[in-house]
């Protein structure tokens, strides 16, 4: 008879999130709807990805250009269609969901991204988002991190704990990306995580070059070359790939200006040969940055369709070499399910711990939340 005494109530039904992200290879939207869990866990539900419009990519392209002049009103109307774009995919999941949706994770897409003056910029106008989603949106992930000495990026590591940790083995989460940039989620150590450097920037924009293409799909055209041990020993004298992390980078940084560079003096190379020399300088950077203590690669974002690149990679290293297909994540979506995950922690307010990762003073709030 007093048995409802002591029963327990029912635990809280998982939230729903969004998380958006758009990268430095500037190849499309993806976007993808989650449960976020009472333990800081992400289920994902559903995902949508899209190219950007024709438009809204050569603009795109020509704004993050390394001598890019760009007015005002030019960026200002680039980001209005970026924005109206980011909203017609937030509709669609929206539509889908069980349930209301209670925050909107929204990376933006990085124009510039400079740690050396303390600042980024993101594109995105989040206002817009919210009132057109009816949907708080958390945005300017990096700028408070900044703000806090930090780096701003990559803020991946901390999704990366809480998805990927385990008690007994290390783990290493490597994102191929633009950038290729890995986390260290060793027992018993502080969370470490930093930017290698190039992933698929700069195979995309040489193949651009020679091809009327995106991207070397699944890598056959490298397949067909042979790395050239001096170019190679070339590109990797670049300092920073010897720079201690903390540390971040962008197509700002590395993109056809400074591969240009280095081939000045190797002039008479097949172009696949370059392609294929590309894939193996992505696979060293990796190689020389795990630690002993890693038994597992997680792999993640484009670069995991690129054969060439991921046969290169597993011979390179050591841990066994899987795709965060392995843990319930789709390779192309563990980005966005990181800002649906960085939503919510914005959304509740919980500060975080960046300093082992960006080299931030201390923790704090990551994000800024604007409502409909």
């Amino acid at each position: 008879m007093l048995n409802w005494l002591f029963k327990q109530p029912p635990a809280d039904p998982p939230r729903l999130c969004l998380g958006l992200m758009s990268g430095t290879s500037l190849d499309g939207l993806d976007a993808c709807l989650a449960e976020y869990h009472a333990n800081g866990e992400l289920h994902i539900l559903d995902t949508d990805s899209r190219a950007l419009s024709e438009e809204i990519h050569e603009r795109l392209e020509r704004a993050v250009a390394p001598d890019a002049s760009i007015k005002l009103a030019e960026l200002l109307a680039i980001e209005t269609e970026y924005t109206a774009q980011v909203s017609a995919q937030c509709e669609t999941l929206i539509q889908r969901a069980p349930r209301p949706v209670d925050c909107i994770g929204f990376h933006g897409q990085t124009l510039w991204h400079a740690p050396e003056l303390g600042n980024t910029l993101q594109i995105g106008m989040a206002e817009q988002l919210a009132v057109d989603t009816g949907t708080p949106v958390a945005h300017q992930f990096r700028r408070g991190d900044m703000a806090r000495g930090g780096q701003g990026a990559p803020l991946a590591p901390l999704f990366h704990h809480a998805q990927f940790a385990r008690e007994t083995e290390g783990v290493g989460v490597l994102n191929l990306g633009g950038i290729a940039n890995l986390t260290e989620l060793i027992p018993g150590q502080p969370v470490r995580g930093y930017d290698l450097g190039p992933a698929n920037t700069l195979g995309d924009v040489w193949y651009r070059q020679h091809h009327m293409a995106p991207f070397d799909r699944d890598g056959a055209w490298a397949q067909t070359g042979t790395v050239d041990t001096a170019l190679l020993k070339s590109l990797k004298t670049d300092p920073f790939f010897a720079k201690a992390p903390p540390k971040s980078t962008g197509r700002e940084y590395f993109n056809l200006d400074w591969l240009n560079r280095h081939l000045v003096h190797h002039a008479n190379l097949n172009a696949e040969d370059v392609q294929a020399t590309l894939n193996q300088l992505t696979a060293d950077i990796v190689a020389d940055a795990l630690s002993s203590e890693i038994d597992i690669l997680v792999v993640a974002g484009g670069g995991v369709h690129n054969a060439d690149l991921m046969d290169r990679l597993d011979d390179q290293v050591d841990p066994l070499v899987v795709t965060s297909e392995t843990f319930a994540i789709d390779p192309d979506f563990l980005e966005a399910a990181c800002f649906a995950w960085l939503g919510m922690q914005c959304m509740d307010q919980h500060r975080l711990d960046t300093t082992h990762i960006t080299g931030a003073r201390g923790t704090g709030i990551l994000g800024s939340i604007v409502y409909p």
